[in-house]
């Protein structure tokens, strides 16, 4: 449990081809926009090359053609820079190109790099839409800290690799384009001995890239055990500071940084690696062009502004080879990220509606609300041979108060996830108003139901939107009223901004009474027809727990009510009390009966008696 799953193994190019169709289509707009001006900047930087055989004839005039036949000439280089016009169309003429090179630029990246935020949070909201549906199983099988993980590092580097790989694969591969143009304009023969690196570039790049995606791999589990870390030592900052653990996972933390860093040097070496390979190629085959050009000069074949020109474009060209080299070690990063986002986004629930599901319509009570479970069986993956519950028969009437206790991991809590359906029975039929829960759709199931547990789950929101989860869209004026309802209004009301006021992070800015209060406000809003009660007043001091058992009074009325019980007196007037012990229920009836009865429920119910009230720590 709460290992980083491995990722699937999945081809490079189905991982490509992925994010264009799903997220770049949809940037088709921007895209174009932007490989337009990669086209501009590509040309402005070709020209550059090519501006050096005009300069080089104005500077050294006819010795520019010594030793060589006529040079290949253009009739706009004889009209921009004949005669005396040269002095000033020259340097104009630079400007011009690196002026218009600069706002292509600028157009391009910006471009780019808005594409490249928009597919990110594209798949961030498709990870999130996957997260939140997926079954409470999988997501217990694996830690928080590593789905968040997924979120932040693993989306960056996605983003990386569109906006720093995409954009420069598509402007450094048309610059070396519109280079090699030049290169062949100036010289073909040496054009040829240029591209001999290409072949041993492209080889060195794949083995870099391979090393550099295993790497990648392992920084990022480094990256979510470490989140996991952070995760852990932030929600359980009160054990920490009680039990002065702060040492402790300091040094957990500390253990997990080292190995992080050991990961993200080892990654920082690789992609370094790329630029030097590169050119240590190119400059093995610069100086075979140097060799074979002054071989052509010795002999007449080549004249010095062509030369010079097709050095000039080959030095330029370096630079595109090298960001190439450099974008796929980034792009290498990126495809592993994609992976393991993309692994989030594909995973399928196995709790989902049946073809044939229908809408369940349940009723208040007394026409409806009844719950049925028969024979029902199931055991939790990670522990498969010692079953949750077995053969559970349990008949809950319409309006009814039905309790179910037992000692700890007898099947409670269970028993309510099934009902739920945040997991599918193993054996047997669970039933609302005779109704297989598996045959309608969770949304109308779970409609049906409000739940209510021990621990209320309040987000960093206000108290009038953590109330209204109970039923979007309720008005102010029916949120208010449930508040009521739950013995909240006054506390909330005396907050520094009533009902407007944030609770803080899990709601830390009350108290647990307070925080309980508003999850039942939140139930009685919801108005579903069965209410589900687990352990709801056993961490609250005697003051609160009177206050909750009011309201709660208030909210099982005229709805079917099932309880899950720490304190047995808060449930002895229930109409049924069922007993479980190791997933069995052993027992069954009224607190009269089951006290008559001299089994367990009496055993528990004279422990409970003769416990120390429990005594509320305020948060």
């Amino acid at each position: 449990m709460n290992e980083t799953p491995s990722p699937t193994q999945v081809p490079t190019w189905a991982i490509v081809s992925r994010v264009a169709r799903h997220y770049l289509r949809h940037q088709r707009g921007p895209l174009a926009l932007a490989i337009f001006f990669m086209a501009i900047y590509a040309l402005c930087t070709a020209a550059l090359a090519w501006l050096l055989g005009p300069a080089t004839k104005v500077l050294f005039g006819a010795g520019a053609m010594a030793y060589a036949p006529a040079a290949p000439d253009s009739g706009l280089a004889t009209a921009l820079f004949a005669g005396g016009k040269a002095i000033w169309t020259l340097p104009a003429a630079v400007v011009v190109i690196l002026w218009t090179r600069a706002l292509a630029y600028y157009v391009q990246q910006s471009r780019m790099d808005s594409i490249g935020e928009r597919v990110v949070t594209a798949a961030q909201r498709d990870m999130f839409h996957a997260l939140v549906r997926r079954d409470l199983a999988s997501l217990n099988a694996v830690h928080s800290g590593t789905f968040v993980s997924n979120f932040l590092y693993d989306a960056t580097l996605m983003r990386d690799a569109i906006s720093r790989g995409v954009a420069a694969v598509a402007l450094e591969a048309v610059q070396l384009i519109a280079l090699v143009a030049v290169m062949i304009y100036a010289d073909w023969q040496l054009m040829v001995i240029g591209i001999v690196a290409l072949p041993g570039v492209a080889w060195a790049m794949g083995k870099i890239g391979s090393s550099i995606k295993r790497t990648t791999q392992r920084n990022m589990e480094q990256t979510g055990g470490l989140s996991t870390t952070i995760t852990e030592a932030l929600d359980g900052r009160r054990v920490i500071k009680a039990y002065g653990l702060e040492d402790h996972v300091t040094r957990l933390a500390e253990t997990r940084l080292t190995e992080r860093l050991n990961q993200l040097v080892k990654l920082a070496k690789r992609r370094a690696s790329a630029v030097p390979v590169t050119d240590i190629f190119s400059g093995v085959v610069s100086a075979a062009v140097v060799f074979y050009a002054l071989y052509q000069t010795a002999h007449g074949m080549i004249a010095a502004d062509q030369f010079i020109t097709f050095m000039g474009a080959m030095l330029l060209a370096q630079q595109p080879v090298r960001n190439l080299s450099q974008v796929y070690t980034i792009a290498s990063s990126g495809i592993t990220a994609a992976n393991r986002v993309f692994d989030v986004i594909d995973a399928t629930p196995e709790i989902v509606d049946a073809k044939h599901a229908e809408d369940l319509v349940v009723h208040h009570a007394p026409a409806g609300g009844g719950v049925t479970f028969k024979n029902v069986s199931f055991a939790y993956a990670a522990d498969a041979a010692v079953p949750a519950v077995r053969g559970v028969d349990i008949g809950v009437k319409p309006g009814s108060k039905v309790a179910l206790v037992g000692p700890s991991g007898s099947g409670k809590t269970t028993l309510f996830n099934l009902l739920l359906r945040f997991y599918d029975v193993n054996d047997g039929v669970i039933a609302v108003d005779g109704h297989d829960i598996r045959d309608v759709t969770l949304a109308s199931l779970r409609h049906a139901m409000a739940l209510v547990t021990q621990e209320p789950i309040l987000f960093d929101e206000s108290v009038a939107t953590n109330i209204a989860l109970g039923r979007p869209g309720a008005s102010r004026a029916d949120i208010e009223q449930a508040a009521r309802d739950a013995a909240a209004h006054d506390f909330i009301t005396a907050l520094p901004d009533g009902y407007d006021t944030r609770v803080g992070e899990g709601g830390l800015k009350l108290s647990g009474g307070q925080r309980q209060r508003i999850a039942i406000a939140r139930a009685m809003l919801r108005n579903a027809p069965i209410l589900l009660l687990d352990e709801a007043t056993s961490a609250l001091d005697t003051e609160s727990e009177r206050q909750v058992q009011d309201a709660l009074t208030r909210l099982m009325k005229n709805r079917t009510t099932i309880v899950i019980a720490h304190r047995l007196s808060t449930v002895a007037d229930a109409d049924v009390l069922y007993v479980l012990d190791r997933g069995r229920v052993v027992e069954s009836g009224s607190h009269t009966e089951l006290m008559a009865l001299g089994g367990l429920y009496m055993r528990l119910y004279h422990h409970d008696e003769a416990a120390a009230p429990v005594v509320e720590v305020k948060a």
